[in-house]
Parts: structure tokens; C-alpha cells; sequence
């Protein structure tokens, strides 16, 4: 996929935040798939793609509130809908602060695992059937790139540096 430098930038090959915003959330729940078919006795497994699951999300929340809430706030109309996604927002990181400290083999961590997904994909259905909707209305297109291109940058800068890459010791 091309990636455009320039905010400023023209064309039917940007894509703009609704578009980025799926794709995240088709990844979270991957992530999200892949450790529930991990066998519980694949702690090292289990410990890696949570890690990558919690980053993905905290990546995710951190731009989406910067960026498209922002934007999208602004507008009455959606108002009400944001200041519950904010909300929603606040539940999920809660939530993702009860893992730290417990390990994978804990028998809560299973527990925990389960209802942090349902609590995040009850936010994505809603975000993707109303939000998105609204955002439609609200914000222009040429926008709606602008805030995708912020939102990708913000990601990018944002991600750990020694992820995907071997730790030298």
C-alpha cells in the first residue's frame, strides 16, 4: 500500500481513517482468535501475542482518541457517541492494567482474557455500526485522509522499538 508524506495529499489510493481504523480492528481481533486457539500450556506463546495484542490496542486507543475523536467531537451530532466511546475507552485500559503482574499460567488470566474481549469487540461493533456512520456525515473526506495519515504517524512513532526484531543481550 502506497504511504503519502505529505498530508496535504490527493487521491483515490489514500485511505482514510474509517478504512485504517477497521483494518485495526480486524487485527485485534486475530490477535485476539490466536491466543484462544493457543493451547493454555503455551505460556511463551501466550505471553508474546498478549504483548502484541496489548500493544496493538494501546496504539490503536491512544491515536484514535488524539486524532479522530478529536476531530469528530467537534461535530453535536456525534458528540454524545464520542464522549461513550472515550468512556469505553477508559474500561478497556482498566482492564488491560489488571494483567500487569499476572502471569499467563494464572488461572484469572483466562478469565480476564475473555471478558477484555468482549468488552473490546462490543466497542468495535458499536464503533464500526454507529460511529463510523456519523463520521461519515460529519467530517469531509479530504479529512477523514488527513486524520489517517496523523493517526498511522502517530502509531509508527509510538510502537516499541524492539518489537518484531531480535533483542541483543
Amino acid at each position: 500500500m502506497p504511504t503519502h508524506e505529505k498530508t496535504g495529499e490527493k487521491g483515490s489510493s489514500e485511505r482514510n481513517i474509517l478504512d485504517l481504523l477497521k483494518q485495526d480492528h480486524e487485527k485485534t481481533r486475530y490477535l485476539f482468535d490466536r491466543i484462544e486457539k493457543s493451547g493454555r500450556n503455551a505460556t511463551a506463546s501466550l505471553q508474546k501475542l498478549y504483548a502484541e495484542l496489548e500493544e496493538e490496542i494501546s496504539l490503536h486507543l491512544e491515536g484514535e482518541e488524539r486524532f479522530f475523536y478529536t476531530a469528530l467531537e467537534k461535530h453535536e451530532e456525534a458528540r454524545e457517541k464520542v464522549l461513550e466511546s472515550y468512556e469505553e475507552h477508559e474500561v478497556v485500559k482498566t482492564m488491560i492494567g489488571t494483567f500487569k503482574g499476572l502471569a499467563v499460567d494464572d488461572e484469572r488470566w483466562g478469565a480476564k482474557l475473555k471478558v477484555l474481549h468482549e468488552i473490546v469487540e462490543h466497542h468495535l461493533k458499536e464503533e464500526e455500526s454507529e460511529v463510523f456512520k456519523l463520521a461519515r456525515k460529519a467530517l469531509e473526506k479530504n479529512e477523514m485522509v488527513e486524520i489517517a495519515v496523523n493517526f498511522m504517524r502517530s502509531k509508527r512513532e509510538g510502537r516499541k522499538p524492539s518489537r518484531g526484531a531480535p533483542v541483543e543481550g
